[in-house]
């Protein structure tokens, strides 16, 4: 019983870590995104790195969803976002 009380002690740990590192890729999505809309002229993001990236975010945003993992549906789903606005600023 003891056991498994320490292994869910353990896995909310990593989840809390998880979501505190994931937000911090995010921080650092955030700032090219900003860069991005602040451009007057068109983007000089290689449409295939931001489509690609858009895959590989929502690839990890269902996997997360599926596995129940909230570090994985909370980091993922910003990265999404973040990751749709680079591909709007592309235009």
């Amino acid at each position: 019983m003891e056991n498994v009380s320490r292994l869910q002690m353990q896995e909310k740990y990593w989840d809390i870590a998880g979501i505190i590192i994931g937000l911090m890729g995010c921080l650092a999505q955030l700032t090219q995104v900003v860069s991005e809309w602040q451009r007057s002229d068109p983007g000089n993001m290689s449409l295939a790195f931001v489509i690609g990236y858009w895959l590989v975010f929502a690839f990890w945003l269902a996997y997360g969803l599926f596995f129940k993992r909230p570090a994985i549906i909370v980091t993922n789903s910003i990265a999404l976002l973040l990751q749709s606005a680079l591909l709007i600023a592309q235009f």
